[in-house]
């Protein structure tokens, strides 16, 4: 970490009026899509970071109730709006310097640690204060180009940051925590920390204000067309946490418990985001459905006009919930499927059971809503024949787009922790790879997906994994039914996206057909890809940019 005394020049002073803060959302340009397909990227969702929408709201209050001693002067920066990463950083800077303290608050993605690190290296370290936080740096808090790190939710870090910073009683007591920094030489080693804020902090609990001008956001985000809803959309939380414990996942380590924003106070952000012109609300909690006054928030939901998307699981759904959920204006659910494989969800510990996620799938297309579910392939026991064999039995499920993704072990989860122990060249990642410096090392495990990482089956490798992603998607996107779904499913808005991905599938089909490594690969491509030009599936949309 950077030492703070760097900072201690004279030139920077929380105490000598107003801070400023520049939020800056960097790290959407790299995706796990775009790593198994650059052509994919052009697909990718675009929206701004909740957590430091929330963080600028909480500054905001603690401002209002008197708990720190300038109001502070906030701005969001979102790298779609720059040309590149010096454009990016050379804005922040000028727009820092009039200000006495001045912080860079940055939400720190693990596919874009390397990428971040040479933006930050383009800022004044000795100027600006660099403070990161988010799902990386809670597991990974040695980062070597910031001068704090926050660990967990970081709202009492904050408050504690722009009261004491660069004081002597800085780093003390019980909102200093989950603040990790290097002053004078000596490392101090924060722990997560759960503030739990979600569940009191006023309407609005994100400061969407900060979005509705100079970003290309415009107000609103761009959802993935599989999963976009409504006109103006804009994301939304009011859980933290989930009550699982996926192998996969890192949610729980981030934010601990399951805490729920009263429904009284969710109303109040809905009426906010109306108020913006936004007429469609994309849930990015991990699982709606755990709220505990479910029934109470979709009783409140269905008293206004606006549509919906959530996240969910399948153990909870039956056909009267499915109902009362599109009563309330919920469009789409992504189900967290996985497998209908039984040996594959015990071993991402998924407490459910095929015919849950069969059930699931079911009632929510039968209530009208369209099922986009998580797929997952590259478990150790998976082969060629078992990954290809669960796939014939998910394309049997009305399912309206399947979200398929190659198993990760990302760092901080089960799922690293037991590749760990198998796979020796992980401790190439950081120091010994068990100490808190760790990232993805894309010069030792490649660009594919997962980008920086290796795979973990071990039957199937990472290119053959890769090759079977391209299938798994070919093969559900391109059937006559698919086109009909995306027309019932997919705005108008959006039906050309939808049909250009569609288009994308088509060429990759073909370039399967003949590059293929795998047998059963190629041998599906060539049957699948023979059948598509006969039909002329998605003929008229072929993407002259695909190749």
């Amino acid at each position: 970490m950077l030492d703070i005394s760097l900072l201690n020049n004279g030139n920077f002073s929380v105490s000598a009026g107003p801070p400023r803060l520049a939020l800056v959302h960097h790290g959407f340009r790299t995706t796990q899509m775009g790593a198994a397909d650059k052509r994919q990227d052009k697909f990718a969702a675009r929206y701004a970071s909740l957590g430091l929408l929330n963080l600028a709201r909480s500054a905001q209050v603690d401002f209002e109730r008197g708990q720190i001693p300038f109001k502070p002067d906030i701005k969001y920066f979102d790298e779609d709006n720059y040309e590149d990463d010096a454009a990016l950083a050379a804005a922040i800077s000028a727009w820092l310097k009039p200000a006495a303290a001045r912080f860079v608050l940055v939400s720190l993605y693990s596919l874009a640690f390397e990428r971040t690190r040479a933006m930050i290296g383009l800022m004044d370290a000795s100027e600006l204060c660099i403070m990161v936080g988010g799902a990386h740096p809670t597991v990974a808090p040695e980062i070597d180009f910031a001068h704090l790190v926050v660990r967990g939710e970081g709202g009492g870090a904050l408050r504690h940051i722009l009261r004491h910073f660069l004081k002597p009683e800085f780093g003390v007591g019980e909102e200093a925590r989950g603040i990790c920094f290097k002053a004078d030489g000596k490392i101090t080693m924060g722990d997560t920390v759960f503030d739990k804020s979600i569940a009191d902090i006023p309407s609005p609990a994100f400061a969407y204000e900060l979005i509705q001008d100079d970003t290309s956001l415009a107000g609103e985000s761009r959802e993935r067309w599989w999963k976009a809803v409504g006109i103006s959309q804009q994301i939304y939380i009011c859980t933290q946490s989930c009550r699982a414990r996926c192998t996969f996942c890192s949610t729980y380590l981030i934010h601990g418990k399951l805490v729920s924003r009263p429904v009284e106070l969710i109303e109040g952000d809905i009426r906010h985001l109306i108020s913006y012109g936004n007429d469609s609300i994309q849930f990015h909690d991990d699982d709606l459905l755990q709220h505990e006054q479910l029934d109470e928030l979709l009783e409140m939901l269905a008293r206004y006009d606006m549509v919906w998307t959530c996240n969910a699981r399948s153990e909870v759904m039956n056909a009267d919930l499915a109902a009362r959920m599109y009563r309330a204006g919920c469009r789409k659910v992504f189900l967290g499927l996985e497998s209908l494989d039984q040996r594959s969800l015990d071993y991402y510990n998924k407490a459910t059971t095929v015919e849950m996620n069969i059930n699931a799938v079911n009632v929510l297309d039968a209530a009208g809503i369209g099922v986009v579910c998580g797929y997952i392939i590259g478990a150790p026991h998976d082969t060629v024949t078992s990954i290809l064999e669960d796939l014939d039995r998910v394309l049997q499920l009305p399912i309206f787009f399947l979200a398929t993704a190659i198993l990760t072990p990302d760092i901080g989860t089960t799922e690293y922790k037991r590749a760990l122990r198998r796979i020796p060249l992980l401790q190439e990642l950081g120091d010994g790879g068990t100490k808190l410096n760790i990232r993805p090392r894309p010069d030792l495990f490649g660009t594919s997906a997962p980008y920086g990482l290796p795979t973990v089956s071990d039957a199937v490798t990472k290119d053959q994994l890769n090759e079977l992603y391209a299938l798994v998607n070919c093969e559900f996107i391109l059937r006559p039914e698919l086109i009909e779904r995306v027309n019932h499913y997919v705005y108008p808005s959006r039906r050309e996206e939808a049909l250009s991905w569609c288009a994308l599938q088509r060429n990759r089909i073909r370039e399967l057909a003949s590059t293929a490594t795998l047998p059963e690969v190629r041998t599906r491509a060539q049957k699948l890809s023979a059948y598509v030009e006969s039909q002329g599936l998605f003929a008229e949309y072929d993407m002259k940019d695909s190749a």
